[in-house]
């Protein structure tokens, strides 16, 4: 099913699934026995919450012209979908959460690049690429403190 977005709503639910990323990491803190893998879940809560205040203020700094881009998005390539699949009454190990960040950050680098893509507006395509090059290096800063937390 395809319909019709704007820029602004693709930033709108990129934020909430940050929002909904740290509030799933900070559910297993609860159901996780390892202190390593509670000190990962937490770094990579707060972590989300960061971003999705540096995505709302992304959109509340750009231009009118801008979030107002008409996009035509799928839903089908749902980026929610992993958030859903959690099983919340299992205890991951540190692996398992590694593979869940890698996973969810996979699906918004996919939207970033489908939304270059899909650009109409050089200045939308720019913004979705920007977008794109900070969660990679989000995805590098968190392999980084996963290495760093492996190593304690």
């Amino acid at each position: 099913m395809m319909r019709f977005e704007q820029t602004v709503d693709v930033l709108e639910h990129v934020g909430l699934f940050h929002r909904k990323t740290a509030e799933l990491y900070r559910a297993l803190t609860e159901r996780v026995s390892s202190p390593r893998v509670k000190m990962l879940l937490d770094y990579m809560a707060r972590h989300e919450d960061r971003v999705a205040l540096s995505i709302r203020e992304y959109r509340d700094e750009s231009r009118p012209q801008v979030l107002s881009s008409w996009f035509k998005y799928t839903h089908d390539e749902d980026i929610f979908a992993p958030l859903k699949e959690v099983d919340l009454d299992r205890d991951y190990d540190f692996d398992d959460v590694l593979d869940l960040a890698l996973t969810l950050d996979s699906k918004l680098l996919e939207l970033y690049q489908d939304m270059s893509t899909q650009a109409v507006s050089p200045e939308v395509k720019d913004m979705f690429n920007s977008l794109l090059l900070r969660e990679m290096e989000e995805k590098q800063k968190l392999m980084r403190a996963a290495a760093g937390l492996l190593d304690l």
